[in-house]
């Protein structure tokens, strides 16, 4: 999971950070989902808004959800 040290409160709420902190955010979560693909051969981003945000601040998900090379869509 990708949190930003600097609260905002979702994607759609950038609070203070504004752009320069979802910028941030962005070339972390590229960085830390380049990892996961290449270690996996495939990775999930997600992120969650409105009531389906279970924690009230950004964050984004980056998961290989553990399905073998061969049975990857």
């Amino acid at each position: 999971m990708v949190v930003p040290k600097d609260h905002a409160p979702s994607l759609t709420d950038l609070g203070a950070g504004g752009e320069d902190l979802l910028a941030e955010v962005i070339r972390v979560v590229r960085t830390v989902a380049a990892q996961v693909e290449q270690q996996h051969g495939a990775c999930s981003v997600m992120t969650n808004l409105g009531l389906y945000q279970e924690s009230k601040h950004q964050h984004w998900h980056v998961v290989h959800r553990g399905e073998p090379r061969t049975e990857v869509p």
